[in-house]
């Protein structure tokens, strides 16, 4: 028995939206981190947090590309365990640089 086709209709758009706002959110913590530094001088924990906001947001663009992508089939799979663990990991450590950087 064959399936009907899907109409999801607007739920693939409003997520694919809501993962570019997570990693544009991401970006902005890694142009703060840059900045900051910039402003308080070259000091090496100010380094190593641009350092470590610019690779945690590049993992969270990778997972949500990849997630972006997923969700253009007909009928998307849903999200890995290990992808959520992934994201919610580098929004919380994001979260937590931008906290740090406020301070």
């Amino acid at each position: 028995m064959d399936r009907p086709a899907r109409d999801p209709g607007l739920q693939p758009e409003r997520t694919r939206m809501a993962w570019r706002r997570t990693t544009l959110a991401g970006a902005v913590v890694g142009v703060l981190a840059g900045r900051q530094a910039v402003v308080e001088g070259p000091r090496p924990l100010a380094v190593l947090a641009v350092a470590l906001a610019g690779l945690v947001w590049l993992a969270l663009l990778a997972v949500g590309q990849r997630r972006i992508r997923a969700l253009a089939a007909p009928r998307p799979p849903a999200l890995s365990p290990r992808a959520a663990v992934a994201a919610a990991g580098c929004a919380a450590l994001l979260s937590v640089l931008g906290v740090g950087m406020v301070r």
